[in-house]
């Protein structure tokens, strides 16, 4: 056989028919045409690489490819996208992407358990005040309110959803001013110590809301303008407590404080009590173990005498600061 129609050992890796020597450098195809050009190296091993035809097609397949992956990866951060802005009210989203200074899509639950503090109001505008720092690491308040930041946002209700709290795993004190807070959602492990709530919960029955609290880490609660508040069995979600504030609401008893023995702060403000039960169920009040401050204003507070007032700052005065307002 001639120099120029040596074969060689490997295979065409197009359609694996026997490749032909043509000259010192170039090897093709007997069966499908396909060009080679060959080198040698020091142990005369051939390698093989691709004429500039089908280099330039493959060019065009990497090309496509780089496109393809950049398409999947425009989808895939869009997607992320559009499962951010679906998990977030319109509201919300606004708030955090301002907060936070990046796209929605960008932030992450670990973006999100930095917030410690979050106070949400609403009125012309929704109001988000909020801290990166824990309050309970401040002994000053008043340097503790320099690290606040206020967003407003503006939406209707129906751009709000009171659901998206539960994203806020990180917060210690949390306010909420925007009424209806018995459809809010507490995150599922949180480290809450500190809620404040207006407007009570619906007379038609008990939220899961305070199913949610931690009671390892929940030390005082408030409950503002709780005038429609008939169904009290939340109240055994917080017998850990230490303080407590009720604003507005109508007892028939005091029954739902039984087992508060770590309750070291009550205040009643504008509380209704039937004036003829008013004393008894004060009397019962201050007999609480931890008790050390009891607060009662408004008419109810004016139930008791003077003179049944004495005798309450005599029996447990040495052990309760009491106040009547």
């Amino acid at each position: 056989m001639s120099h120029m129609s040596q074969e060689s050992e490997k295979p065409c890796q197009s359609c694996g028919g026997c490749l032909v020597r043509i000259n010192t450098y170039e090897y093709q195809c007997s069966s499908c045409g396909r060009k080679y050009y060959v080198s040698a190296d020091r142990l005369h091993k051939v390698s093989v690489r691709v004429s500039v035809g089908k280099t330039i097609l493959l060019c065009a397949a990497a090309a496509i490819l780089i496109g393809a992956l950049a398409v999947a990866g425009y989808q895939y951060y869009t997607g992320r996208l559009v499962m951010s802005a679906s998990r977030f009210c319109v509201v919300v989203r606004d708030f955090l992407m301002e907060a936070y200074d990046k796209p929605i899509a960008d932030i992450t639950p670990e973006d999100l358990d930095r917030i410690k503090y979050l106070k949400i109001e609403r009125g012309k505008k929704y109001s988000f005040t909020y801290s990166f720092e824990d309050v309970y690491d401040y002994q000053d308040m008043g340097t503790y309110e320099k690290t606040l930041e206020i967003i407003e946002i503006e939406g209707s209700t129906d751009d709000f959803s009171p659901t998206n709290t539960q994203y806020f795993t990180g917060l210690t004190r949390l306010e909420l001013y925007t009424d209806g807070w018995q459809n809010y959602t507490l995150p599922r492990d949180n480290v809450l110590r500190y809620l404040c709530c207006k407007n009570g919960l619906s007379k038609y029955g008990t939220p899961e809301f305070f199913d949610q609290v931690n009671p390892e880490t929940l030390e005082e609660v408030l409950l503002l303008e709780a005038e429609d508040l008939e169904d009290f069995s939340f109240m055994a979600n917080l017998r850990g407590i230490k303080g407590f504030l009720l604003d507005g609401a109508t007892l028939k008893d005091v029954d739902m404080f039984q087992g508060f023995d770590r309750l070291e702060q009550l205040v009643l403000y504008h509380v209704t009590m039937k004036e003829e039960d008013t004393y008894e169920m004060v009397e019962q009040l201050l007999t609480l173990p931890s008790l050390k401050s009891f607060a009662i204003s408004g008419k109810t507070a004016w139930y008791i005498t003077d003179e049944e007032w004495e005798r309450l700052v005599e029996t447990y005065g040495e052990r309760i600061v009491l106040i009547r307002e």
